[in-house]
């Protein structure tokens, strides 16, 4: 069977590095989906949920916000800004920030737009719990 080489890197550090069957990630423009002999492209991410299925066909979730991505040769490159996975934020840490961006004020386009913002990372972070609950 053939395999990708899946590789995310944030400025801190590499979160991942390794052959997977195929990868799902949310680019500026939707949700991308790669298997093994994809033509190679440079996109812009979104902020979402990087899912794949690892060698053993088993599905992994990890957030990711913003950044480029990088397809070439079987290999799967993600420069973003953050990655989170499930077992760094906790599902009553993930609630919270929901209840405090609800609380965020809205008199301003731009206190809207943080808003929006932190609303919907919120939210990716609680669907990243719930997906990897399913996974277990």
């Amino acid at each position: 069977m053939a395999y990708l080489r899946c590789i995310v890197v944030t400025p801190e550090a590499r979160v991942l590095d390794e052959e997977v069957r195929e990868i799902v990630f949310p680019a500026q423009d939707g949700q991308w989906g790669v298997l093994p002999g994809h033509s190679p492209m440079l996109c812009i991410l979104g902020e979402g949920l990087l899912r794949y299925r690892d060698k053993d066909n088993q599905p992994q979730v990890l957030f990711i916000s913003g950044g480029f991505g990088h397809i070439r040769e079987n290999e799967v490159t993600l420069l973003t800004q953050e990655s989170l996975s499930g077992n760094v934020i906790t599902e009553s840490k993930a609630q919270r920030l929901l209840l405090e961006a609800q609380a965020l004020p809205t008199h301003t386009t731009e206190e809207v737009e943080a808003r929006t913002r932190a609303l919907r990372r919120a939210k990716l972070l609680i669907a990243l719990k719930e997906e990897e609950r399913k996974t277990l």
